[in-house]
């Protein structure tokens, strides 16, 4: 046991193992605290505690529960650190009959439950214990349970009847949260974190699910944040914007929404406009560069490891400005973009 600094914490903690690695980050904690907020609440898969606090912060009292008696230790302290005292800690099963009994006045479950450090395709099969082994297990307790699914999955890939919830920290996919029962409130979201705000939104039958599509984009060009993207939400929020838009599709993971007129969003990860179009080559990408004043270059399309240094200084090679231009291939074409 250590105690250490992290991004994730805005106090040192303590830590074992990989603790902190698999920790929630407190502004996560945070947000998913208050919207749980009950009389009791059970984490039953409580790890250090990170979580756990800051459900404590918004319940009136809540379990704390780890089948690691030395990474419940780590809880226990760093519920200290942070001064709550509304947590009681079981070391065991979450799963046991014994357990079970001890949160049986809960009126939430939650479950960040532990998965394997790699997989080639995240699915919630690999989760331990399994969501279906707990909601079997709690039945009798209550019918509100949350649990933690890696972010990478998207929604069609979830068989349950809950809410999936992905949150983006910073213009970065982070968490993606599994509601149920009572707790469900649409089928697909996307928040967006910032500081102690965030923006919501979610999926609607009322919203056209389809955006024109285009390979060409227009003046301005938006980078959705990655949350909107996974939960499948580019629809509703094309369609609250309130002009013209048209989808780009970069590649399977990439997307641009694009219109004449200059949008705003909170739900926007970057905004651009849009300078030029030219050829897929080093040279005519780097004369375009130079005639717009650009001193570095962010590549935005996929470039082979090996040739990756190599395109690069080709396409900067004597640029003397001071701005950076954002490149994204669309289409065999490379357009050269400015942040706004």
């Amino acid at each position: 046991m250590e105690r250490t600094r992290s991004p994730k914490f805005s106090k040192p903690v303590f830590t074992c193992g990989e603790g902190v690695r698999f920790a929630t980050p407190e502004i996560v904690a945070s947000y998913r605290a208050g919207r749980l907020k009950v009389g009791v609440l059970a984490d039953i898969s409580c790890g250090i505690g990170g979580q756990t606090i800051c459900f404590a912060e918004e319940c009136d009292r809540v379990y704390g529960v780890d089948i690691d008696g030395e990474r419940l230790e780590c809880a226990r302290r760093n519920a200290g650190v942070y001064g709550v005292d509304n947590i009681t800690f079981i070391e065991g099963d979450a799963l046991s009959p014994q357990v079970v009994e001890q949160v049986a006045d809960a009126d939430v479950i939650f479950s960040d439950p532990a998965r394997p450090a790699e997989e080639d395709v995240r699915q919630t099969d690999s989760l331990r214990p399994g969501i279906p082994m707990v909601m079997e297990a709690y039945r009798d307790v209550t019918g509100s349970f949350a649990f933690e699914a890696p972010p990478q999955m998207p929604p069609g890939r979830i068989d349950f009847d809950c809410e999936r919830e992905y949150l983006g920290v910073d213009g970065q996919l982070n968490r993606l949260t599994l509601y149920f029962g009572p707790l469900k409130r649409c089928e697909r979201s996307a928040v967006v974190l910032e500081g102690d705000k965030h923006y919501r939104l979610e999926s609607s039958r009322d919203t056209l699910a389809g955006i024109p599509g285009t390979d060409e984009p227009r003046v301005y060009a938006f980078e959705p944040d990655p949350a909107v993207v996974k939960a499948g939400l580019l629809g509703e929020l094309a369609g609250g914007l309130g002009g013209k838009v048209e989808l780009v599709k970069i590649d399977t993971r990439r997307s641009l929404l694009t219109s004449d007129a200059l949008l705003e969003s909170l739900f926007f990860k970057h905004r651009y406009r849009v300078l030029d179009r030219v050829p897929l080559d080093c040279g005519k990408v780097n004369r375009s560069l130079m005639g717009h004043g650009m001193g570095k270059a962010v590549i935005r399309f996929r470039v082979a490891p090996a040739k990756y240094w190599d395109t690069r200084n080709r396409i900067e090679n004597g640029l003397v400005g001071e701005e950076i231009a954002h490149l994204f291939e669309i289409a065999d074409q490379v357009y050269v973009c400015e942040k706004i």
